[in-house]
């Protein structure tokens, strides 16, 4: 979930990518991070394969492999980069291929792929580098395509965290505020940070958004499973933490001990110019 604070530290707009600790800190517990992460749609997946001119695909930010295993399922070869070695080895283990690099380091070695994507992973990288880089490794034609898991959580849930997060950690930069009101709202600055950045690029046709809605039914036990996965959270010492759950944890008690989460799925994309 990268909704961070405006207002940063020489930061002056949504630019997660500058906050390497967090970006890099979520391989602490890689076997809940790829139990607990909800999968994307099919319809996401079959879109974005459709509109790709092959199925050589490189998986940007590959962390455990989620969906570059939806991409496989659909026929797809995939290439994950992942800047950590510990979400990359879990990846490994489900035969996800994956080389271990920032992507604004990764080496191309003269490799072209079809489509490049990422899930809720390209705030991560610098929206102009990364942009560029991707033009570079696809190949005329090809779909730059990352996308962003956008969840709607229930106004008490908000509550709780920005409560507790306040009381053990004013300074974390997960920010549950931003997203009372329409969550798809809140994340348009950082959708647009990406779109700009491919613009910047020359290489590409003018960027456009796909949506998805979809909603999942969570548990308290699945509720509480995921929290600690949350950029922003995964730095928390466990007594802090421990703190963050609990205040969580009665909010769904209060909400009958499940919660209703309806989430956008939204792709960013477009399509690598044939002249560039």
């Amino acid at each position: 979930m990268p909704i961070l604070s405006q207002g940063q530290p020489d930061t002056p707009g949504p630019e997660p990518h500058r906050h390497r600790r967090t970006a890099e800190s979520f391989g602490v517990d890689p076997a809940r991070y790829d139990r607990a992460r909800p999968p994307y749609p099919k319809a996401l997946v079959d879109r974005i394969v459709a509109a790709s001119p092959g199925r050589h695909v490189l998986d940007v930010g590959a962390g455990t492999g989620i969906e570059a295993r939806q991409f496989q399922a659909a026929g797809c070869t995939v290439l994950g980069v992942e800047p950590d070695e510990r979400m990359a080895a879990f990846a490994r283990r489900s035969r996800v291929e994956v080389e271990v690099a920032r992507f604004e380091d990764w080496q191309q070695a003269g490799r072209q792929f079809d489509a490049v994507i990422a899930g809720t992973a390209w705030h991560w990288v610098d929206p102009v580098a990364g942009a560029a880089k991707a033009a570079q490794a696809l190949r005329p034609g090809g779909r730059l395509a990352p996308f962003h898991h956008v969840p709607q959580l229930p106004a008490e849930v908000i509550d709780a965290l920005a409560e507790a997060l306040q009381r053990v950690a004013p300074d974390s930069p997960f920010n549950p505020g931003l997203l009372k009101g329409s969550a798809v709202d809140a994340y348009q600055p950082l959708f647009a940070r990406i779109a700009d950045g491919i613009r910047q690029t020359g290489s590409f046709s003018e960027p456009e958004q796909w949506r998805f809605a979809w909603e999942r039914t969570y548990s308290r036990e699945e509720w509480l499973d995921q929290l600690p996965t949350f950029g922003g959270l995964t730095q928390l010492p466990a007594d802090k933490m421990a703190e963050v759950l609990d205040s969580a944890g009665t909010a769904i008690d209060e909400l009958g001990g499940h919660a209703v989460m309806p989430y956008t799925s939204v792709v960013i994309t477009s399509t690598r110019s044939r002249t560039a």
